[in-house]
C-alpha cells in the first residue's frame, strides 16, 4: 500500500514513525523526523516542532502540515500555526496510533514495543545498558525494576512495517532480563492511513491557521 500525500503537505514525526510511513512508501523528502524522547520534556517537544512549523510556513508551497504526535503531556499544548492547517491524531500519546486502537484496561500493565521504538528510540533496556555503563550492573538493575515495577509485560506490537527477527529478539531479551512476560499483537492500520490520507474520521482533526491546540480537543484519556 502507497499513500500519496497532496504535494502541498508535509508531516512533522517522531522518528519512531519512520517504518510505518517508510512501508507506507511515503519519500524521506516529505517527513521532518523528530527525536524520540522529546515528550519527556513537553516544553522541548513543543519548541521543537514549533520551529519545524516555523521552517515549513517559510515555504509557499506547503500549507498543511500533519503532525504524527499524540497530545503527548502537553507536547502540543498551545501549538498554532500563522499560515498552515495543522490534522493530527486525537490522541493522548503514540501508542493507540502505533496500534490502531484504544489501549484497554490490561495495557497499562503492559510496556509497548514497535519496530520503530526498537531501532530509533529509547526503551528500558538501552537505558538499562547505559545505566550498567554508570553505576554497574546491580544498580542498573534495580533502577529498571523500580521503573517497570507496575509492568507485568512487553507487548511487541507487529505494525505494517512488519516484524524482523531482531525485532522478537529485543522483546524476548527486555522481558526476560526484567522477568515478564511477553506477546505479539497485530495493528490495525486504518487510523494512521486515514490520518495520512486525509480521510475524514472522528480520530482525526483539520485545525486552521491561528488556532491553538487545546487538550479539549481531544477525548477524554481512555478513550484514544
Amino acid at each position: 500500500m502507497t499513500i500519496h500525500l497532496p504535494p502541498d503537505t508535509t508531516i512533522i514525526a517522531c522518528k519512531v514513525f519512520k517504518p510505518e510511513l517508510t512501508a507506507l512508501g511515503l519519500e524521506e523528502s516529505r517527513v521532518i523526523y523528530l527525536e524520540q524522547g522529546l515528550h519527556r520534556d513537553p516544553s522541548t517537544l513543543r519548541e521543537r516542532v514549533t520551529a519545524a512549523l516555523s521552517c515549513l510556513e517559510e515555504d509557499v508551497h506547503i500549507n498543511s502540515a500533519i503532525l504524527l504526535y499524540g497530545y503527548c503531556g502537553g507536547g502540543l499544548a498551545d501549538l498554532v500555526s500563522k499560515r498552515l492547517k495543522l490534522i493530527i491524531p486525537l490522541a493522548h500519546d503514540c501508542i493507540p496510533l502505533i496500534r490502531g486502537s484504544c489501549p484497554d484496561r490490561l495495557d497499562h500493565q503492559a510496556f509497548f514495543l514497535s519496530p520503530g521504538w526498537i531501532d530509533h528510540g529509547l526503551t528500558p533496556l538501552t537505558e538499562y545498558f547505559e545505566a550498567v555503563k554508570k553505576y554497574g550492573q546491580e544498580v542498573a538493575l534495580w533502577l529498571s525494576m523500580e521503573i517497570l515495577k507496575g509492568y507485568k509485560e512487553v507487548v511487541l506490537v507487529e505494525t505494517i512495517a512488519g516484524i524482523r527477527p531482531h525485532h522478537l529478539r529485543y522483546a524476548e531479551k527486555m522481558a526476560g532480563l526484567f522477568g515478564l512476560s511477553v506477546r505479539k499483537v497485530t495493528a490495525d492500520k486504518t487510523w494512521l492511513v486515514n490520518l495520512l490520507s486525509g480521510n475524514p474520521c472522528e480520530q482525526v482533526l483539520t485545525i486552521n491557521p491561528g488556532e491553538a491546540i487545546d487538550l479539549g480537543m481531544y477525548p477524554p484519556m481512555g478513550y484514544y
